[in-house]
């Protein structure tokens, strides 16, 4: 349950991360470029806790949020990259951002809500 509730908090500051990283001032960006790293570790090793009780029920969905993840951390990085630098382009900047929302959405879909249902 800490599990649940750990990636999906660090889910949503990483959601804040990237977007104010990467429609902020450029100037801010290697803070928030920061921030957004220590949560791709946080969540991280919190989905590797968490893969083992979704992994017998739903394998597929699984590992298209896995390929996501790893798609949203590149993309995220090369678009802080070229926002740092000021080459950013309107798609290395909002890629991105709609890329965590639907990475965050799966997730949701692979644990049927969860632990948002107990609320």
């Amino acid at each position: 349950m800490v599990w649940s509730w750990m990636h999906l908090v660090v889910g949503v500051v990483l959601i804040v991360a990237v977007a104010v990283g990467l429609l902020g001032p450029a100037r801010m960006t290697k803070i928030w470029a920061m921030i957004a790293r220590v949560c791709y570790i946080l969540i991280i090793l919190s989905g590797v806790f968490l893969i083992v009780h979704a992994w017998p029920h739903i394998t597929v969905l699984l590992v298209v949020k896995i390929i996501l993840a790893i798609a949203l951390i590149a993309l995220a990085e090369i678009g802080f990259a070229k926002k740092s630098k000021d080459t950013a382009s309107a798609m290395a900047i909002w890629l991105p951002i709609v890329l965590v929302i639907v990475v965050m959405v799966v997730g949701l879909v692979v644990s049927h809500g969860f632990p948002l249902v107990l609320l």
